[in-house]
């Protein structure tokens, strides 16, 4: 209703409604940085160098907690221009509040430092003030409510994308971001999965291995967990020799047999229904489907990767036998579970 939905749009929905109260302070020359951290838990923390926010209402200014706690039906709670929208909406930093589970803000203006705590658009700390030598500037820190959306974590591709835009379209504000997920690289595809769901990265089932083929030997690497109850469909990420094919084949399939075989279930729609995996393989004697070698079509990889996918999801069973029979149930079509 608000941002448009509750995935990965609706999420970069709330990063703009906050950037854009940076970037009106940049149309009048009042602020020339900002910074945009998206942290592992999928909080996002914007902080600008503008001349923070007034906290008591005056005659055109309603107050800072009306503004995060109050629907405003103007194009601006106090008629500022110049004004842009950033996005779809305009609504503001009470959509964020709202939608967030927790919202923090702490902002700077003529040497008061004013901050706050809400959670789901509720007071929990209510404004303190108190006086600083810290220079103006507000920061907004806050975590997106999960029982509202389905991915946790800011669409990176899509926030650097719009982000590489307005850094051109305003060239006299200086835009930097950063991802904590990044820190996860270290850790391979088992890094990958875990910052896309937002778990603990022991949680992912993963395995690394060299098989011995007819053809030579095939390096798999695989890791792959559920996001039970997002309701999605399968998010696959598939490479050959450092290469995504964005149409999967063989790697895939043996990706998906291995789950099957291990789940004993030859429903493949329930299998895949809130997987989150990546699998790559390297292979000396490739064969692609298709001109542009996006799809594998070298059939000797298929049984490596089902017995790697099956090696990584066992481990995962004796890691944590308590969750085994959650994601059985998910896996066989009998989510949630019956009760006793």
């Amino acid at each position: 209703m608000y941002v448009g939905g509750n995935d990965g749009d609706g999420q970069m929905h709330l990063v703009l409604e906050v950037l854009a109260n940076a970037h009106d302070q940049y149309l009048v020359g009042r602020c020339t940085s900002v910074s945009i951290a998206v942290e592992a838990d999928g909080a996002v923390c914007i902080t600008d160098n503008g001349p923070g926010m007034q906290l008591d209402a005056t005659d055109t200014w309603p107050g800072l907690h009306a503004v995060l706690t109050t629907l405003s039906n103007r194009p601006t709670v106090d008629g500022h221009r110049p004004h842009a929208h950033l996005g779809i909406g305009g609504i503001g930093l009470f959509v964020v509040n709202a939608l967030s589970e927790r919202f923090e803000i702490e902002t700077v203006r003529d040497g008061t430092e004013s901050r706050a705590l809400y959670g789901r658009g509720v007071v929990i700390e209510p404004f303190s003030s108190a006086p600083t030598t810290k220079p103006n500037g507000t920061t907004i820190r806050y975590v997106p409510d999960a029982q509202i959306f389905l991915h946790r974590r800011v669409p990176r591709a899509k926030l650097t994308t719009m982000l590489e835009d307005l850094a051109f379209l305003a060239p006299n504000l200086t835009i930097a971001w950063s991802f904590a997920g990044d820190s996860l690289a270290r850790e391979g595809l088992a890094g990958r999965v875990a910052a896309q769901i937002v778990r603990p990265l022991a949680e992912v089932a993963t395995y690394a291995g060299t098989f011995e083929t007819p053809s030579g030997p095939i390096d798999v690497d695989v890791a792959l967990a559920w996001d039970i109850g997002a309701c999605l469909d399968a998010s696959i990420d598939s490479f050959v020799n450092l290469e995504r094919t964005r149409e999967h084949g063989a790697h895939v399939d043996g990706l998906l047999d291995g789950i099957l075989g291990f789940f004993s279930t030859h429903d493949r729609e329930d299998a895949e229904r809130d997987l989150v995996a990546a699998v790559s393989v390297m292979l000396a004697d490739v064969k692609f489907g298709n001109p542009t070698r996006d799809r594998l079509d070298s059939p000797e990889a298929r049984e490596p990767v089902a017995t790697a996918t099956k090696r990584a999801l066992e481990a995962w069973a004796a890691a944590y036998p308590d969750r085994l029979a959650a994601l059985q149930s998910h896996v066989a079509g009998r989510w949630p579970p019956a009760e006793a």
